[in-house]
């Protein structure tokens, strides 16, 4: 299941990835309570997260073009030392006190114009470190990485934003991205020279990849969905639990089973190689519909948290073996903008279900919820009309040429 871990240069990935998912899952508590503590506004808050968020939303596209046409970990490298600066001057001005809007605002939108860089040359890296036969389980290794960062690290935040606060915690932020470019430093992968064509030319040309194959354009218009709906379940759920006894205790409970359950899902995936890539994890994504009927229909405790656990396990388990379609399927020069247009489509509708559930709440949360589920489950079975989506199986190792750089540096050691 590890086997990946092998092999230099995804070793020093992986490593990377550990270190800055370490220190990035610090940040989300610490700017909270930093921007909080330093401007006493919820709105300033908001402005500071939004200012995050829209370049990397805005820019995602373009951070595929140019992962497609740099090395790809020179350009990860690059973003991990524009985040050391950003994340640590951020928390230098918590820690002195200097902390104008607009700077904090700065701060936050070139640190998220980095990241639009960084996520798209993810997919193509792994690629070209990772062995072709053990891509999936190099995938879902580090999904795994995310997965207990995710837990442990908010934890971790609060525990030093309490002790030495946040302004320090987000300076170790900082420091964790310098590890991770000094990880990244250390790949020695061939250069590989690309034919550029112009922006649009090559940006036009990375949506032909995702438009003329059914199974992925119709995939990340159901992700777009799947999206959607669990923004709205996280702004209903609370909802419907609000007037119930001990219901924060439970909702709590419902996350954490989900994070558990994430987990899971990904170390499932480090084991289970089912033939058809899309078909079976499309079905067992219908296992997020109980979960959702569970908390309209008011179900006991320890019904919403075993079908919280599995929603968590379907969220996650499919998630390699679509990281492995794509690198089976699409050319290896041109998995960053797939990678990009995947991201993109993927999360647009997200702030739209905040406040799609936010307008249903007048509504009623419990139908709301009903309503949300049906919906759910006829968009999951619409896209196994897709014949890709159906028929897409995993070719025997190893993949063809193209989803491999020629002397990529791959190697076994003892």
């Amino acid at each position: 299941m590890i086997s990946p871990l092998r092999h230099r240069p995804f070793r020093h990935q992986f490593i990377a990835q550990a270190i800055s998912m370490t220190g990035s899952t610090l940040t989300p508590v610490a700017v909270a309570f930093g921007v909080l503590h330093a401007t006493g506004s919820a709105k300033a808050l908001g402005l500071v997260m939004a200012a995050y968020s829209v370049p990397m939303l805005v820019l995602m596209l373009a951070g595929g073009v140019w992962a497609d046409r740099l090395p790809r970990h020179r350009l990860m490298m690059t973003a991990d030392l524009v985040r050391f600066a950003t994340q640590t001057t951020f928390g230098l001005l918590l820690i002195t006190g200097q902390t104008p809007l607009w700077a904090l605002m700065a701060l936050q939108a070139v640190g998220g114009a980095a990241q639009a860089f960084a996520n798209p040359a993810i997919l193509g890296l792994t690629t070209a470190t990772a062995p072709p036969d053990s891509l999936q389980q190099a995938n879902a290794l580090l999904a795994v990485t995310r997965d207990v960062t995710g837990i442990a690290g908010p934890l971790l935040a609060g525990g030093l934003t309490v002790a030495i606060g946040a302004g320090w915690a987000l300076v170790i932020d900082g420091v964790s991205y310098l590890g991770s470019a000094w990880f990244l430093s250390r790949l020695r992968l061939p250069p590989v020279v690309r034919k550029e064509t112009g922006f649009l030319t090559e940006l036009r040309d990375g949506w032909r990849e995702v438009s003329q194959r059914d199974w992925l354009w119709a995939s990340i218009c159901y992700f777009a969905v799947f999206n959607l709906v669990v923004s709205m379940f996280f702004v209903l759920g609370p909802a419907r639990l609000a007037g119930v006894q001990n219901g924060a205790l439970s909702w709590g409970a419902i996350i954490a089973a989900l994070s558990v359950g994430t987990l899971c899902g990904n170390t499932l995936a480090l084991r289970m190689m089912p033939h058809y890539l899309l078909r079976w994890p499309r079905v067992l994504e219908l296992l997020a519909v109980p979960v959702i009927v569970a908390l309209a229909i008011g179900a006991p405790v320890w019904a919403l948290v075993v079908a919280s656990f599995l929603m968590g396990v379907v969220m996650a388990f499919p998630d390699a073996l679509w990281f492995t379609a794509i690198q089976q399927e699409v050319p290896e020069e041109a998995i960053s903008r797939v990678s990009a247009f995947d991201f993109f489509g993927s999360f647009t509708l997200r702030p739209l279900g905040y406040a799609l559930a936010a307008a249903l709440v007048g509504v009623g949360a419990s139908t709301s919820l009903l309503a949300l589920a049906a919906f759910f489950a006829v968009v999951t079975l619409a896209t196994l009309l897709a014949p890709g989506v159906r028929n897409l199986a995993r070719r025997p190792a190893p993949f063809p040429a193209h989803s491999l750089p020629a002397g990529s540096g791959i190697s076994s050691e003892s």
